[in-house]
């Protein structure tokens, strides 16, 4: 793996750079690259900010979302890819995949444990809170003062994965980059009542829907949620009015192992873990092809939805029970 000050030089080479994150775009993804894209276009780079899928409406508030753009299309020839906060290149989809193949350099930044080093460059701190904590520390490396702009951008890709700074992922560091970020001049009451505070009607009613299909194990130490896709479509729910909901399961007292099962087509689900204090969920989502964090993965697995509950449930039964032993 490359260093810090590695990383900072790949991105100097750049002139005219493609920056973009995972497909169904989170907070640390959408605020490392607009971050990113200030910072480079502060050392000259001309950079074009590129997302997989829409960007949430919840996000539409930070400083340079109108930057973002689907259409791979009508890029110029890049000579610099930035891929932040992805796991892996199949993450982008084909389109973006494909278009990324051609560009000479690939710089990946990344904190996420399962990361497959796909780049010419790779910077992966598993011990960073989120990207956007990274992406603070190469700015200071790079010499690039950290505007108002960049500071929005970090703070809510390091708010949001950190659950608002509730999650053991939190670090004296992070509290220490958030507090510098706040006397930057951004406003973090305003910022949190945007990620926080307002909801549309549509994810009320989702999460009203979820709640009452909550269901745990007999030892109580397994509860999951199931959103079967024509309960979207009903609502006319996107995947962004899911985001948060996983949080609910792990909330219930004496669970470990919180689950989200969500359809995203026909017969393929997109399960979502998150563990309290013992089980490391990166390898039971990594049993199904997926990845993420200790406390924090997810995959996407394929069946009728009792077949998937069941492969995962049984899984997570077992993890529990060979960490008794």
């Amino acid at each position: 793996m490359n260093t810090l000050e590695e990383t900072a030089e790949f991105l100097r080479r750049g002139k005219r750079a493609l920056i973009t994150g995972h497909a169904m775009p989170d907070g640390d993804s959408v605020g490392s690259v607009l971050a990113m894209s200030f910072l480079l276009s502060e050392t000259g780079v001309e950079c074009h900010v590129i997302t997989p899928d829409p960007l949430p409406a919840v996000y539409d508030f930070l400083p340079g979302a109108e930057r973002f753009t689907m259409e791979t299309d009508r890029l110029p020839q890049c000579d610099l890819a930035v891929i932040l906060d992805c796991t892996d290149l199949t993450r982008l989809g084909d389109k973006l995949e494909a278009y990324i193949s051609r560009v000479p350099l690939l710089v990946n930044i990344d904190h996420h444990v399962s990361n497959q080093e796909f780049g010419h460059c790779n910077f992966v701190d598993a011990q960073a809170a989120a990207t956007g904590e990274i992406i603070y520390d190469l700015a200071a490396v790079m010499g690039v003062p950290v505007s108002r702009e960049i500071a929005a951008n970090l703070y809510t890709a390091i708010a949001m994965d950190t659950g608002s700074f509730r999650f053991d992922n939190t670090t004296d560091r992070t509290h220490e980059v958030i507090a510098r970020l706040i006397r930057s001049g951004i406003d973090a009451a305003e910022i949190n009542k945007n990620l926080f505070e307002t909801k549309e009607y549509v994810q009320l009613k989702l999460l009203g829907y979820a709640l009452n299909q909550l269901k745990v194990t007999e030892d109580g130490r397994v509860a999951w949620i199931t959103i079967p896709a024509p309960v979207m479509q009903e609502l006319g729910a996107l995947d962004e009015h899911a985001d948060g909901i996983i949080n609910y399961p792990r909330m219930l007292e004496g669970v470990e192992i919180g689950l989200l099962f969500r359809e995203i087509s026909p017969g393929k689900f997109k399960v979502g873990f998150r563990s309290k204090k013992r089980i490391d969920v990166n390898r039971l989502a990594s049993a199904f092809g997926g990845g993420g964090h200790p406390r924090a993965a997810g995959c996407s697995v394929q069946g009728d939805i009792q077949e998937v509950e069941n492969k995962v449930i049984d899984l997570c039964i077992k993890a529990l029970k060979a960490d008794d032993i």
